[in-house]
C-alpha cells in the first residue's frame, strides 16, 4: 500500500507539472502555464482552486523572482470565485526567464504549495518577450534626465519622429511612477505631451511605450527626475488631499452538491492622502472567517511617511505589516505591530516589532484505551505567541550601494497559553551588502548570518550557580552568562554553536551577455524564525548567461546549478541536485511569429542503490528531462487583431531505483485571441495530455486528458454617463479517460466542465459593482457539482 500511494501521488505530481488538474486531499488546482508573458514587463497569472475541506482558504500568494535572482518577492493573489487573480510587473527586468510557485494558505494556517514541496521543488518558469527597442529613438524633452524642477513647473513631453511611421499614437501608454496617465496624454504624430495638475515632491520615474498598430512595442524608454517643493507649492498643497476606496463582498460556495457550504463576509477600507511633504494611509479589512481560535484574517495597519529633499524620508506604520530586512532574517512573514524607517541615504535605520503568530490555547481530554478500558489525559498542544523583534542599520542610497547590518530576536511566550509543547527562541545576526557599478552593469551582492536557536524554553534558562555547580561552566564567565541570557535562554536545549548562511552573487552585463554566478549556503541547524520559508541544509552555486543576438532579437539562456545538503555529516548519505537548463527565445522586430524552446535536466542522487535498504534514508537516483515548445503568430485578419499560439511540451522521468515512479508525459496546446475594432474580444483554447507512468511494472497506469474551452468578453462603454458595463463568459470542458492502476483494477473516467459569467459596471471616479458565478460540473464516476457565487461593491473617494 505503501508504493501505491507512491505511485498515486507520483500521476498527480505529472499532471499539475503539465498545467492540467492537480488532485490533493484538501484542494482541486488548476493552472494553465503560460509559457511567455504578454509583455516585457507584466506577467499575469490564474490559479483555479476547488477546495476540497471544511477548512476555507485564507490567501493565496505567488512568490516570484527573476532567473537571475536568490531571493523571491511575494504578491498577494485577488480572489474572484474559484479563480485567483494578479499581475506581477517587472522594472528594466535583468533576466527574461520568471520563476514561481504559488503558496495557498488555509484559515488553520497550513500551507498547500503548487508545484508540490514550493521553492525546493521544481519551478514554473515564463519567458518574458523581449523586443527591438529603439528606446534611442526617443527624444526626452521634458524633465530631463535627473533634472531637479519645481513640481508645479513639470511638463512631461518626449518626441519620437525618427520612428513615427512605426508608431500607432492611439496605443501610447505613458507612467508616472505607478499611475497609468495614457488617457489624458496628449498624442501627436511624433510627439506626446502632458501638463499634470499636481506632482507629489520627491522622486519620480516615468515610463514611456510605444506601439504598432498590431500592439507591438516598439520603443520604451524610462527615466527619472525630482520634483522640488516651492514657497507657492507649499501654500497651494496646504491643502488636506485624501482619496480612498471602500469595499464590501459577499461569496457562498456550494461545494460536492451543498454538502460543504461556505458563506465568505468581507468588506474593508484602503485610504492615502497627503499634506505639503507629510503622507499617510491606511488599510483595514474585516471578514466572517476570523476566529479566536485560529491565526488572524482580519488585517488593520496605518503608516504615516514625512518626506524630506531628495528621497530622504522618515516612516512609521503600526498594525499588520510583512517586513523584508535580509534573505536569510527577516523576510515574507507576516508581523502585527510597529514597524519604522529612518532613511537618509548615508544612514539608513529599520525597526519592526510584534507578534507574528496569535496565542492559540490547545486542549486536554480524556482518553479511553478500548481494549483494556484504562483511562489517561492527553493534550493537543496549541500555539503560542510569537513575539519578533527586528534592527537594521544600513549605509547607503539602496540603487548604488547598501552595506547593512540586521538584528532578530524573535521568542514564544510561554504564558500565553496553558497547554502547549516546546516553545522556541531565536537569535540572529547578519550583514549584507550590495554595490552597483558601471550604469548597472556590474552588480555585487551578498549577505552572511549566523543563529543561536532554542528549540524548547519552556523551563527557563538554568540558574548560573547550577552550572558551576555542575562544572559545565567556570565562574569567569558569568559576565558572558548574564549578556547571553538577555537575549537567549540557557539551557540543555540551546545549541551553543553558531549555525551560518551565507550567500554571494555577481552579476555583468557587457557585450550582450548578462551573465550571473551565485554560491549559497545555509547550514542544517541554521534557523530564523523571521523566514520560515527558507531551505536548511542546503549548500550549492548557480551560473546563468543570457546573451543577446540578432539585435536583440535572439535570446540564448544557459544555465548549471549543482547543490546538495548533509553540510554538517549528520545523514546517512549526501543528496545531490544538479539542474541543466537551456533556453532559446526569438521575438522578431517585423510581424513574424515568435518561438521558444526550451530544454531542462533535473536529476538527484545519494549514492545508494535499491540493495541499501537498512538505512534510516531513502535511495535515490532519478532523472527528469523536459523539453518544450512554444510559437505564436499575431497578425490582422478580416481588419481584426489576432494571436495564434502552440504550445508543446514532452516530459520524462527515469529511475533506476524505483521503476514504478518512472514516468512519461506528452502535452500539446493551442489558443486562438481575437480582438474585434469593436470592444469585443473572443478565445478559443484546446488542450491534450497523455501521461503513462510505471509501464512494465504492477503499478502502471495511464491517463489522457482532453479539454476544450472558450471564452467572449465585451465592454459597453458611456450608457449613461463615463460608465463602462464589461460582460465576459466563460467555459471549459475536459474528458479524462482511462485512467486505469493495473494494481486492484481501479478505472476513473469523468468529465469536468467549468463555466464562468462575469459582469462588471464602474462608474468613473465613483465606483465599481461586479457579479460573478462559477459553475463546474462533475460526470461519470465523479458525479457532483460544485459552485461559486459573489458580489462585490467598491466606492473610491
Amino acid at each position: 500500500m505503501k508504493r501505491k500511494s507512491v505511485f498515486l501521488w507520483f500521476v498527480a505530481w505529472l499532471i499539475f507539472v503539465n498545467g492540467s488538474l492537480l488532485a490533493s486531499e484538501r484542494a482541486e488546482i488548476y493552472f494553465n502555464p503560460v509559457r511567455v508573458a504578454p509583455t516585457p514587463s507584466s506577467l499575469p497569472l490564474s490559479l483555479e482552486i476547488t477546495n476540497l475541506s471544511a477548512i476555507p482558504i485564507a490567501e493565496v500568494r505567488v512568490l516570484y523572482r527573476l532567473e537571475d535572482e536568490s531571493r523571491f518577492r511575494l504578491r498577494r493573489m485577488r480572489n474572484d470565485g474559484f479563480v485567483y487573480t494578479t499581475v506581477l510587473e517587472f522594472k528594466n527586468p535583468g533576466s527574461n526567464i520568471v520563476e514561481y510557485y504559488f503558496d495557498i494558505i488555509y484559515a488553520d494556517a497550513s500551507h498547500d504549495f503548487y508545484p508540490e514541496g514550493g521553492p525546493s521543488a521544481n519551478l514554473l518558469r515564463t519567458a518574458l518577450p523581449q523586443v527591438a527597442n529603439y528606446s534611442n529613438a526617443i527624444v526626452v524633452i521634458s524633465p530631463e534626465e535627473e533634472e531637479q524642477i519645481f513640481a508645479r513647473d513639470v511638463v512631461i513631453t518626449a518626441s519620437f519622429t525618427r520612428i513615427a511611421d512605426k508608431i500607432d499614437v492611439d496605443k501610447t501608454k505613458l507612467y508616472l511612477d505607478t499611475w497609468d496617465l495614457s488617457r489624458y496624454v496628449k498624442k501627436y504624430d511624433d510627439f506626446i505631451t502632458f501638463s499634470p495638475r499636481q506632482v507629489p515632491t520627491g522622486r519620480h520615474t516615468i515610463r514611456l511605450e510605444l506601439y504598432d498598430r498590431n500592439a507591438r512595442l516598439v520603443a520604451s524608454r524610462e527615466w527619472s527626475f525630482t520634483a522640488l517643493q516651492s514657497y507657492q507649492t507649499l501654500r497651494e498643497t496646504e491643502g488636506f488631499r485624501f482619496h480612498g476606496r471602500l469595499f464590501s463582498e459577499f461569496r457562498r460556495e456550494g461545494l460536492q452538491n451543498n454538502l460543504f457550504v461556505n458563506d465568505y463576509n468581507q468588506g474593508g477600507l484602503t485610504f492615502s492622502g497627503q499634506s505639503g511633504a507629510f503622507e499617510f494611509g491606511g488599510r483595514m479589512y474585516l471578514s466572517n472567517q476570523e476566529y479566536s481560535n485560529r491565526q488572524p484574517v482580519n488585517r488593520f495597519s496605518g503608516y504615516g511617511k514625512l518626506n524630506f529633499w531628495n528621497g530622504r524620508y522618515l516612516f512609521l506604520r503600526a498594525g499588520d505589516a510583512f517586513p523584508r530586512y535580509h534573505p536569510y532574517i527577516l523576510q515574507n512573514i507576516f508581523l502585527r505591530g510597529i514597524q519604522g524607517s529612518m532613511f537618509l541615504k548615508f544612514l539608513n535605520i529599520d525597526v519592526a516589532y510584534g507578534d507574528t503568530r496569535r496565542a492559540v490555547e490547545g486542549t486536554e481530554y480524556t482518553y479511553t484505551n478500548p481494549i483494556t478500558g484504562e483511562t489517561s489525559t492527553r493534550i493537543i498542544g496549541g500555539t503560542y505567541r510569537r513575539k519578533i523583534l527586528a534592527l537594521r542599520t544600513s549605509f547607503g542610497d539602496r540603487k548604488t550601494m547598501d552595506f547593512g547590518f540586521t538584528f532578530l530576536n524573535a521568542r514564544d511566550d510561554t504564558s500565553s497559553i496553558q497547554y502547549g509543547s516546546n516553545p522556541e527562541e531565536n537569535v540572529v545576526f547578519g550583514s549584507d551588502l550590495f554595490l552597483s557599478l558601471d550604469r548597472n552593469r556590474f552588480i555585487l551582492d551578498g549577505s552572511v548570518s549566523a543563529s543561536l536557536y532554542n528549540s524548547n524554553i519552556s523551563g527557563g534558562s538554568i540558574p548560573f550557580d547550577t552550572l558551576v555547580a555542575t562544572g559545565q561552566l567556570d565562574e569567569s564567565l558569568r559576565k558572558t552568562y548574564d549578556f547571553a541570557t538577555q537575549f537567549i535562554t540557557v539551557n540543555e536545549y540551546l545549541i551553543l554553536q553558531p549555525s551560518l548562511a551565507y550567500h554571494g552573487r555577481v552579476r555583468l552585463r557587457y557585450f550582450n551577455n548578462y551573465l550571473s554566478f551565485l554560491y549559497e549556503s545555509v547550514d542544517q541547524g541554521y534557523h530564523s524564525l523571521g523566514q520560515p520559508y527558507m531551505l536548511r541544509d542546503n549548500r550549492g552555486f548557480h551560473i546563468s548567461d543570457r546573451i543577446n543576438l540578432m539585435n536583440r532579437q535572439v535570446f540564448l539562456v544557459l544555465g548549471f546549478r549543482n547543490y546538495h545538503n548533509n553540510l554538517q555529516k549528520s545523514k546517512a548519505a549526501t543528496t545531490t541536485n544538479q539542474n541543466i537548463y537551456v533556453n532559446l527565445s526569438y521575438f522578431p522586430r517585423g510581424n513574424l511569429p515568435e518561438i521558444v524552446v526550451g530544454y531542462n535536466n533535473y536529476s538527484r542522487t545519494n549514492g545508494l542503490t535499491a540493495e541499501d535498504t537498512t538505512l534510516a534514508i531513502r535511495p535515490e537516483d532519478n532523472q527528469t528531462n523536459s523539453f518544450n515548445f512554444h510559437t505564436a503568430y499575431q497578425f490582422q485578419l478580416f481588419n481584426q487583431i489576432n494571436r495564434l499560439g502552440i504550445d508543446l511540451m514532452t516530459y520524462n522521468r527515469t529511475d533506476q531505483i524505483n521503476q514504478y515512479a518512472e514516468s512519461n508525459s506528452n502535452y500539446f496546446g493551442v489558443n486562438w485571441l481575437v480582438r474585434y475594432r469593436i470592444p469585443l474580444q473572443t478565445n478559443v483554447e484546446f488542450r491534450y495530455q497523455q501521461t503513462k507512468t510505471g509501464e512494465g511494472t504492477e503499478y502502471a497506469s495511464s491517463l489522457d486528458m482532453v479539454t476544450f474551452g472558450a471564452g467572449i468578453q465585451y465592454s459597453f462603454r458611456r450608457l449613461f454617463t463615463e460608465d463602462q458595463l464589461f460582460l465576459r463568459l466563460y467555459g471549459r470542458f475536459s474528458d479524462l479517460t482511462n485512467q486505469t492502476y493495473s494494481l486492484g483494477q481501479v478505472n476513473i473516467k469523468y468529465k469536468r466542465n467549468y463555466l464562468a459569467a462575469r459582469m462588471t459596471y464602474s462608474l468613473k471616479n465613483l465606483g465599481t459593482l461586479s457579479v460573478l458565478g462559477n459553475w463546474i460540473m462533475y460526470r461519470g464516476d465523479r458525479e457532483y457539482d460544485d459552485f461559486i457565487y459573489s458580489a462585490r461593491l467598491e466606492i473610491n473617494f
